[in-house]
């Protein structure tokens, strides 16, 4: 046996032999070791939890003491979670009300050991935490207004951007895609595949397989689409207003601008101004049919039609005329009619349908409007377009394409008229975009239109709790 143990075993012979000697002392001795152990367990617990509200925050404090561990995460659901290295006080271990929108309950758990306490959180809002001295307390302070986006890369020149903000109450959430030319070409997408028809966006991601797809132009009860519309070198429709479109031009570059359209049809007999390409024909109108309006033109005998190739008449009806490819159709009513009769199948009709540069040359457009961004600056053009209000005049979920600083292509879908995401006026969603690095865009059709396909899935919420039958979809096309 060495020293060391030897001089233990005296001290506890001695002190177990005193014991019935001085019994009085040692009940003394052992009151306090009492009184030391039991403040000892009290300093080694978490006996105070509370939190305030205000504004911008509700903030959460526990007082801890000098020797406490702990581990502050949040979870994927947005909830807090705070393990201690201690235990908390069982008159906690009921939960706590906070009774606020962003934090409404603390839940408490806790053992003889150690204890933990999730904050419940129902925004995914974002948190700040740290310490105040004396006392020690920890501080948890989730943020009531908050803004943040989660990004993905989903292959190479194709980003997702998921988006989630809460200012003063107001919820926005938006699905937005970057896109890189260098491994994507923009193609504008038909309802109806190679004819003009409503569809869902993500059948007409399906045509043509594509890796994102939104809607685009506006569009009326029938065929009719409201915007210049071109297609691998084809007009597809017209307007007769200049209004702001997203194309590629001839080498390729993604380009926003005013798109103006005119039409004259020059013959024998005099000149006719067009009123538009694939549209209602009205009781005086010269209106031009191609392939991509269907199968005819579907009017009725009360004009005089002229199927024209190569620039000279093939055919002449008096309506519901044949379309076909590399044809194009003159229906005309009204005074155009009376200046275009007499003509005969093999005269010259030469058909010309003008473009403003640069989009004379352009390969693709999609024609909607108004303008949002120029030049990384607010530039809304809505009144100089002729946009009405149903467009301008509220919150509402917004579709927009825009062109970054990096030269890439931004597919935007923000949802609206739900509760996870309010909507946002034009101005607005155009600083929205400015945010995201946006030099130019121009607005899409919104609304219950607006949607996102990634991958032939949706992404986004459409407002009618389904997709809607649109016109056209502005896709990504793999190279």
């Amino acid at each position: 046996m060495n020293l060391k143990k030897i001089f233990i075993f005296m001290m506890v012979g001695i002190c177990l032999f005193q014991l019935p000697v001085a019994n009085a002392k040692n009940n003394s001795a052992k009151n306090i070791q009492t009184k030391i152990t039991t403040e000892k367990i009290e300093k080694s617990m978490i006996n105070s939890i509370r939190f305030s509200k205000a504004s911008d925050k509700v903030r959460v404090v526990f007082d801890i003491n000098a020797d406490t561990k702990y581990d502050v995460k949040q979870q994927p659901n947005g909830d807090i979670m705070v393990d201690f290295s201690e235990p908390i006080n069982k008159q906690y271990l009921s939960g706590i009300n906070v009774n606020d929108d962003t934090v409404p309950f603390l839940e408490v758990y806790s053992d003889d050991k150690t204890s933990c306490v999730v904050i419940k959180v129902t925004d995914n809002s974002a948190f700040d935490m740290g310490e105040l001295n004396n006392p020690r307390r920890l501080y948890i302070d989730v943020q009531k207004d908050y803004e943040y986006s989660i990004t993905k890369e989903l292959e190479p020149g194709l980003t997702q951007i998921s988006y989630y903000s809460k200012k003063s109450g107001v919820k926005q959430h938006a699905q937005l895609v970057e896109v890189s030319p260098k491994y994507f070409k923009f193609v504008p997408a038909l309802g109806g595949g190679d004819k003009m028809a409503k569809n869902t966006v993500s059948a007409m991601s399906d045509y043509v397989n594509a890796a994102v797809a939104e809607n685009a132009s506006y569009f009326g009860s029938g065929k009719e689409l409201y915007g210049v519309t071109k297609i691998a070198g084809d007009l597809v429709s017209s307007m007769y207003l200049t209004r702001t479109g997203f194309g590629v031009l001839a080498d390729g570059t993604p380009y926003i601008g005013d798109v103006s359209y005119s039409g004259i049809v020059q013959s024998k007999n005099g000149d006719v101004y067009v009123s538009g390409l694939n549209g209602t024909r009205t009781s005086d109108s010269v209106m031009l049919y191609n392939q991509y309006y269907g199968k005819s033109t579907g009017t009725d005998n009360s004009g005089i039609e002229y199927v024209v190739k190569d620039n000279k008449i093939v055919k002449i009806n008096s309506g519901n005329s044949l379309l076909r490819p590399g044809e194009i159709v003159v229906s005309a009513t009204g005074n155009g009619k009376n200046i275009l009769s007499g003509l005969n199948v093999g005269d010259d009709l030469v058909v010309n349908q003008i473009l403003n540069t640069p989009w004379d040359s352009a390969t693709d457009i999609l024609g909607a409007g108004p303008r949002l961004v120029k030049n990384g600056q607010v530039d809304i053009t809505s009144s100089i377009e002729q946009i009405g209000p149903d467009v301008t005049g509220a919150r509402a979920p917004r579709t927009a394409v825009g062109i970054l600083k990096n030269g890439n292509v931004l597919f935007a879908v923000l949802d609206g008229r739900q509760a996870h995401s309010k909507g946002m006026m034009l101005d607005e969603f155009a600083r929205f975009l400015i945010g995201m690095e946006v030099v130019d865009a121009v607005n899409f059709d919104g609304g219950g239109s607006s949607e996102l396909v990634i991958g032939g899935k949706i992404v986004n919420s459409p407002s009618d709790g389904m997709e809607r039958p649109v016109a056209t979809a502005l896709t990504a096309v793999r190279r």
